[in-house]
């Protein structure tokens, strides 16, 4: 692996959710999507490299779902630039929409202009995320500093050691009743 002595380059300071700076580049803006696609209301089916970037479903009515073919641009103008068809993309998501000649039957979301509103409509949405077993025993060994695999063996001695008793207790009361 090569190591290079160029400084990385950071936006602005935003402190949104797990993102301390802003976007400077198209794979911000993707990592920013991902964190907000529930605030848009995209269920994600897929995201790759080609064009367009991601495949997404948006409710229409109920139990109907349209697709939603998205391109991330990091602003709006190097969707042109990058000569891109616009008859295949629904959506443009981007940190700045700065293509004045943009089709109008393409949606526009520029994520800087929308990201104190999407704060406050995360917060009114946000569920409180409670940890499954698995998970907080995961990372009360990921404390003590234990390996995933480690972690992983531990996890299956225990459901292991666990399963027995209970088996022995469903017989029990099956004897008692």
């Amino acid at each position: 692996m090569t190591t290079s002595n160029r400084k990385r380059l950071f936006g602005d300071k935003i402190a949104f959710k797990s993102l301390s700076c802003a976007p400077v580049n198209e794979l911000g803006v993707v990592y920013l999507f991902g964190v907000l696609h529930e605030t848009f209301d995209f269920k994600i089916e897929s995201i790759q490299s080609g064009y367009p970037d991601c495949l997404a479903r948006r409710k229409v009515v109920n139990n109907r779902w349209e697709e939603v073919r998205i391109e991330f641009e990091y602003d709006s103008r190097s969707f042109k630039t990058h000569g891109h068809d616009p008859s295949g993309v629904d959506v443009i998501i981007c940190w700045t929409h700065n293509w004045k000649e943009c089709p109008k039957r393409i949606e526009v979301i520029e994520l800087s202009s929308l990201l104190g509103d999407a704060e406050q409509i995360d917060k009114q949405i946000q569920k409180k995320t409670t940890l499954s077993k698995w998970q907080l025993f995961s990372q009360q060994k990921r404390l003590e500093g234990l390996t995933f695999a480690e972690i992983a063996r531990l996890w299956k001695k225990q459901k292991n050691e666990e399963s027995p008793n209970k088996a022995n207790s469903a017989d029990a009361k099956k004897r008692r009743g």
